[in-house]
């Protein structure tokens, strides 16, 4: 688990960031508006990494505050604004952060700043692939309290094929009746055309016919709905186990 220390003087700005963190896998460890608080609470708190505006209420700049947190506690800052000028970009970058992101932050680029620093700890992403919206959320949560990322939520099995190309996810969560023209079965059989990524197809529709189609795809599981969860947890770990020891 990374913690992470946000200091961002917008409430709407770190609301949105502690989503950010929260979606990725990551820790909140907390949240101050000034450049004094920053400091304060990186002695205190000892967080793996900041999060740092520029622009802040206070005495010192995200910049200021930024060289005493690297200088003297040695932890990493990346720095979020929306500060664009190439001088002040040049001048934050001297610290040694790892990376200077504007706002607003796409959460891709969070990702990335994080596994820069901390490659060991890449998070797992899990593709959800299902038209039911209830059923999507319920799955996002759970996924999210196993310690993993949601790559992205789908409906169709053409939108699932193209997130796969773009996103490249470590799992894909895939229910069989779909909305779009190909059903989840299909879908599967088009991305082993390009991609192996683990499988595992969870349905209503438990038909002797059905399952003998979607066996011939080779999925890592075919759990039944309504799916119970230790066993989807249990299937989750299994593949990411097989995936670290590969």
């Amino acid at each position: 688990m990374i913690d992470i220390l946000c200091v961002e003087n917008d409430f709407i700005a770190s609301y949105v960031l502690e989503k950010q963190i929260e979606r990725l896998g990551y820790r909140m460890v907390g949240k101050v508006g000034t450049g004094e608080a920053a400091i304060e609470q990186a002695k205190e708190l000892k967080p793996d990494l900041v999060l740092m505006d520029i622009l802040l209420e206070g005495k010192l700049d995200g910049i200021e505050a930024a060289q005493s947190l690297t200088g003297i506690f040695n932890i990493p800052v990346v720095f979020v604004t929306a500060l664009q000028d190439p001088d002040v970009r040049r001048k934050a970058l001297a610290l040694n952060s790892v990376a200077y992101l504007n706002k607003p932050i796409q959460l891709k680029a969070l990702r990335q700043a994080v596994e820069a620093i901390y490659p060991n700890v890449k998070m797992k992403r899990i593709l959800l692939v299902e038209d039911d919206y209830i059923i999507s959320m319920l799955l996002e949560k759970q996924i999210r309290r196993m310690g993993y990322e949601v790559a992205g939520k789908v409906e169709s099995g053409e939108k699932a094929i193209e997130y796969t190309r773009e996103e490249k996810p470590d799992l894909i969560l895939m229910d069989i009746e779909l909305k779009g023209e190909i059903d989840g079965i299909e879908t599967v059989k088009q991305i082993r055309e390009f991609s192996t990524v683990p499988v595992v197809y969870l349905t209503g529709n438990a038909n002797e016919k059905t399952r003998k189609q979607a066996e011939a795809t080779n999925p890592d599981g075919f759990l039944i709905k309504p799916v119970d969860m230790e066993i989807l947890k249990q299937k989750i770990r299994e593949i990411v186990d097989k995936d670290r020891v590969s």
